[in-house]
């Protein structure tokens, strides 16, 4: 049990990424705390955790580009548990809006869910991981960051490049206090967007992945858990590509 009694916030954790990396906690044995904006989802993506772990989890709905909900999250967390050991930024949105027609208030709206939601959620918990000297932050980016994508609002490339650089910068400042600060750059996964697609599109995307498929939510889930535990504890400020080779960096 690489996680016991390891305490872990994750949000977007009501389904795709968030849920598969709060599942393999729990398997793991890590308490977890699930922050989306949807009640209902958390509820039942709590209950299936419960149902395949046995261990509970705590759901905590709302909007984490609202600076005060991060405060919330994390001193609920402190109260319940006596400790936060694990945070993982997942939640985050993505627009295709060309630039010339972006909005103002799309563009903003991008860049605070998934910039300053990452920002306010990791300015919140450093204080408690400072304390108690230890500490593991991962912060899910895009391979977007790297790679322009032909059909993505240039928010979503700025915000996730932006967290790159957040994590370096977090990284090299509090690797003293022993919190390791990492992310996590997914190419094309099987989650909601690619089932969506038609079986053509889907096999274009394949043809043009080396490994010829796509990645599972699992699989993220797998190197997240890798960088929650002591198995990296000498691993700071990285960003991992997990892309079956689409971009060898």
């Amino acid at each position: 049990m690489l996680l016991s009694n390891k305490v872990a916030i994750i949000t977007g954790g009501s389904r795709g990424l968030g849920k598969a990396i709060a599942l393999r906690f729990a398997e793991q044995g890590a308490s977890v705390v699930l922050v989306a904006t949807d009640e209902q989802r958390l509820n039942q993506a709590a209950a299936e955790i419960t149902q395949a772990t046995g261990q509970s989890a705590v759901v905590l709905a709302g909007d984490i580009a609202d600076p005060l909900f991060s405060d919330t999250i994390v001193q609920t967390t402190q109260d319940k548990f006596g400790h936060i050991d694990i945070l993982v930024n997942c939640a985050g949105i993505v627009t295709r809006t060309p630039i010339e027609q972006l909005p103002l208030d799309e563009w903003y709206r991008v860049i605070d869910v998934n910039l300053h939601g990452t920002f306010h959620l990791c300015r919140a918990v450093l204080p408690y991981m400072r304390t108690q000297e230890a500490g593991k932050i991962i912060n899910m980016t895009s391979q977007m960051a790297k790679l322009p994508h032909p059909s993505a609002a240039p928010s979503y490339e700025v915000s996730k490049a932006g967290q790159i650089a957040l994590t370096r910068h977090l990284a090299y400042h509090y690797a003293q206090y022993n919190i390791c600060v990492n992310a996590i750059a997914p190419g094309s996964i099987n989650t909601d967007m690619p089932k969506s697609m038609t079986e053509a599109a889907r096999e274009r995307l394949r043809n043009a992945i080396p490994l010829r498929r796509l990645g599972e939510p699992e699989e993220v889930a797998d190197c997240a858990l890798f960088l929650a535990s002591s198995m990296s504890n000498y691993i700071t400020g990285e960003t991992i590509d997990i892309n079956g080779g689409t971009l060898m960096d």
